[in-house]
């Protein structure tokens, strides 16, 4: 293959990359099977999710935000990432990378707690005291200043957030986390919550930050190309 056509193919595969890149994943609250704590619904969540790879139906998620609201039926559009990938640009004031971490480790532990509704609460309030601290310990006295539910939330999310920084990729390989796209639901419902779930749904759009590193890599070779056969003469 020539150089030319090389470069003609690359730019085609580019162009191809640029809807997947601006598309975004849509996410519908089918209903609530947590308990009912203290007032409000933990986890789990059921979802529909609806992207460029199909629909998925009865996707199980956890809710990471506890200050923002939805309604069964709601839909919103998303960007969805690996836990690993989420772009600063998408973090709230005031949450960091490890913060997201954190959360996923926890997520993790749902597994394990199944079929016992009073452990899946207890994880689901030690995400919410990393998320919004603030928001938890105002909605009920028996919070602590220590932003948590109970001690044994506040011991699950404390165990989360030193694991963190250390934890191995390998932790965090299908933590898929869906933030809202601000303004693709209506005003008067707000702005929904963020989303996880493990393993990622067959129908999530491709991370556009990984597209995007994909396609400058495929431009940065076609460029190398050139460079190898039409040296700077001198």
């Amino acid at each position: 293959m020539s150089l030319k056509n090389v470069v003609v193919a690359l730019s085609l595969s580019f162009i191809c990359f640029i809807p997947r890149i601006a598309s975004a994943d849509t996410l519908t609250l089918a209903g609530v099977g947590g308990a009912n704590t203290d007032g409000v619904y933990t986890y789990p969540y059921d979802f529909t999710v609806t992207g460029p790879g199909g629909t998925d139906y009865g996707v199980v998620m956890s809710c990471l935000s506890f200050n923002r609201e939805i309604y069964t039926s709601e839909t919103w559009t998303v960007n969805a990432y690996n836990v690993l990938n989420i772009p600063l640009s998408e973090l709230d004031p005031g949450i960091t990378e490890d913060d997201y971490l954190a959360d996923a480790l926890l997520y993790n532990q749902y597994a394990a707690a199944t079929g016992n509704a009073t452990l899946t609460s207890e994880i689901q309030f030690a995400i919410w005291s990393i998320m919004d601290p603030a928001d938890i310990n105002a909605s009920n006295s028996s919070y602590t200043n220590l932003g948590a539910f109970d001690t044994v939330a506040q011991t699950l999310a404390a165990n989360a957030i030193t694991a963190a920084g250390t934890a191995p990729a390998s932790d965090f390989a299908g933590d898929e986390v869906f933030i809202p796209v601000a303004g693709s639901q209506p005003s008067s419902d707000g702005t929904p919550q963020i989303f996880m779930t493990d393993p990622v749904p067959s129908a999530v759009a491709p991370e556009p930050t990984s597209l995007v590193l994909l396609a400058t890599g495929m431009l940065g070779l076609a460029a190398i190309l050139h460079r190898r056969l039409h040296p700077v003469k001198a």
